[in-house]
């Protein structure tokens, strides 16, 4: 089983966790979109990689395929809002946001403050030969 990842620029949380009635307000203040230095994965895509888990019932169904998780990178580098923005389904989602919210960036910056940033990454899930 081979899980890829790409990083791209690029707000909920686990499906199971979202309450519908009392949406996070974090999730509603600013973001910037683009910044002077962007926010940088402690640890690098191998290291979320390795967190990634491929369901195994996914993995039965012969499911593969990219789910785009997009979040928000606060002034200290943790992962806030995530939501799947392209998901593929067989569990597949769940274990692209669990592994996305256990990832930790250095913080963006703007003119040398920390920043809240949206960012996205594209999460691609796809068996070996022989899987």
């Amino acid at each position: 089983m081979l899980i890829s990842l790409v990083a791209f620029l690029g707000c909920d949380f686990f499906e199971n966790e979202q309450v519908a009635d009392d949406p996070d307000p974090r999730c509603e203040e600013s973001f910037f979109l683009v910044v002077d230095q962007m926010p940088i994965l402690i640890g690098g895509l191998a290291e979320l990689q390795q967190k990634t888990e491929y369901p195994q019932a996914a993995q039965d169904a012969g499911i593969e395929g990219r789910v785009t998780v997009q979040f928000i990178v606060s002034e200290t580098g943790t992962v806030m809002c995530a939501q799947v923005i392209r998901g593929i389904g067989g569990s597949c989602d769940q274990a692209a946001l669990k592994a996305v919210n256990q990832a930790r960036f250095e913080p963006g910056t703007s003119k040398g403050v920390p920043v809240r940033v949206q960012y996205s990454l594209p999460i691609v899930f796809r068996l070996q030969a022989g899987d």
